[in-house]
């Protein structure tokens, strides 16, 4: 009960503000921002609540809401009724806390006897703030803390990775904060590491409605429990991080992301990937005109090695190979790095078979350097195992593995394909297309609005990396946003 009204509080609280903007909030989240924090989320409550369906959702008569949720929802939509400063933006941070992640909501406050008497009704429990120790109570339970006009409202968690790497024991409790937390929390020192900094304020200051920042150097390094830290390859993870912005749009949603890496990265991934992109001739030969998902893409084979040899790992990929007869050396000098697979419409299921199930239809290709792949296609074309599962068709360019026969047979009677639906995007690194036919499948009912596609691309320039995907809706009317909440 304890864990859903500190959701409940943390949602309810992200509906309420209806404006949002910088007002130098960013710059008092890096004051609480240290090295142990591994992501932080803000959310443009202003560019949200434009585009929210409040009106529809008030005037809903269906049974979708209770009259009870109908009630809390005029508190959500009315911020000014609520103590909530609604000049300022919502952030949620996740910081390391020893062996346990702490998970909080930061927002402002500009009438406390109203937040305290209006979430009280939304959460159904007595909300009250002790002024003298300045913490935040529901019933008698700590919930959160206050400093000003600032709130904090936290909760704890124990790593779910900590038996991995490593053993031991690791807390899986969760549960409120302590005061010591909050004590701990307005005292803290900020992190001072200026690829940090950077990062978070070009993550955070993105024009999205919402923006994200992750420290994935401190999520590798915490769910590994500090091994990473005992390999050569954490000198090139050292400050990596990503930012992430989404935006609703008039019938599509936009999810973008860019990857920050330190400078010895960069120099390596540049040199990797330096006029490296993808090739669309390696489905010359095969037909994407007839599948539901596809994608072509380029990945750098040496860099791969470089890393693994870095990681210390190349003598255990050669142990695992070694029974195949085969090297990681062999592997990686077999293959160029142009990749692409299809998936198709499953095969059809024998009504007459209790037991049959609809089986996966595709072809997964990949570029080869000629000659240099032969002693890995010798290895599959002694399997009978793997005979079993997949058909197989190789040229000197090409290595393509297939459900179906009739999926190789432009490959080996040299025909190109129509590929009408191709859509050959130039400079990048990947480009990826799906129907959203297995998505709807899913809400198959429920939703009134379908997606109609999904593209994604990625690109790598100048040690860093970019992507970005694109969900249309046959809808465009209106913003996604109420397509999916279930209007028109």
């Amino acid at each position: 009960m304890k864990r859903i009204l500190y959701g409940f509080l943390m949602f309810s609280a992200g509906l309420m503000a209806v404006s949002c903007g910088s007002d130098g909030t960013d710059d008092v989240i890096l004051g609480f921002t240290t090295d142990n924090t591994i992501a932080i989320v803000k959310v443009d409550l202003n560019r949200l609540d434009e585009k929210l369906p409040k009106e529809e959702i008030m005037k809903d008569k269906s049974n979708k809401f209770s009259a009870s949720d109908k009630e809390k929802m005029k508190l959500f939509m009315n911020a000014k009724d609520n103590g909530i400063d609604i000049e300022k933006p919502m952030y949620m941070m996740t910081d390391k806390e020893k062996d346990q992640f702490a998970f909080s909501f930061i927002g402002w406050l500009d009438d406390q006897a109203k937040f305290e008497t209006n979430f009280s009704k939304i959460s159904e429990t007595k909300i009250t703030i002790d002024k003298a120790k300045n913490l935040i109570y529901s019933d008698k339970n700590l919930i959160g803390s206050i400093k000003d006009d600032m709130i904090v409202l936290s909760r704890t968690a124990g790593n779910p990775m900590g038996n991995l790497m490593g053993g031991g024991y690791a807390p899986s409790g969760e549960g409120e904060a302590t005061e010591k937390f909050y004590t701990e929390f307005w005292t803290r020192k900020p992190t001072e590491k200026e690829a940090l900094i950077a990062q978070v304020t070009k993550s955070l200051e993105a024009d999205a409605d919402m923006s994200a920042w992750v420290n994935v150097y401190a999520v590798v390094n915490t769910l590994s429990r500090g091994y990473v830290e005992t390999l050569a390859v954490n000198k090139l993870l050292l400050d990596a991080g990503v930012g992430v912005n989404l935006n609703f749009d008039k019938g599509k949603i936009d999810f973008k992301t860019n990857t920050f890496f330190n400078e010895e990265m960069q120099k390596l991934v540049e040199k990797y990937y330096d006029g490296k992109g993808v090739d669309y001739d390696i489905v010359r030969n095969i037909d994407v005109d007839k599948a539901k998902m596809y994608s072509v893409g380029f990945f750098s084979v040496d860099f791969l090695k470089y890393f693994v040899k870095e990681a210390g790992f190349e003598p255990i990929a050669n142990q695992v190979l070694e029974y195949k007869g085969l090297t990681l050396e062999d592997i990686t000098a077999a293959l160029n790095g142009k990749y692409a697979f299809a998936v198709f419409q499953e095969q059809p299921v024998d009504p007459n078979d209790p037991y049959a199930y609809p089986k996966p239809s595709g072809v997964f290709a990949l570029g080869i350097n000629g000659d240099k792949a032969n002693k890995i296609i010798d290895m599959i074309v002694a399997d009978e195992s793997f005979r079993y599962y997949a058909k197989m068709y190789h040229n000197k360019e090409v290595l393509v593995f297939a459900t179906e026969d009739s999926q190789l047979q432009l490959l080996k009677d040299n025909k190109a394909a129509a590929n009408k639906k191709l859509n050959k995007v130039s400079g990048v690194n990947s480009y990826t297309w799906a129907t959203g036919e297995d998505f709807n499948k899913g809400f198959e009912g429920k939703a009134k609005v379908k997606v109609v596609s999904m593209e994604s691309t990625t690109k790598v320039e100048g040690g860093n990396g970019s992507s970005e995907t694109v969900i249309k809706l046959d809808k465009d009317k209106k913003n996604a946003l109420h397509y999916i909440f279930g209007y028109e």
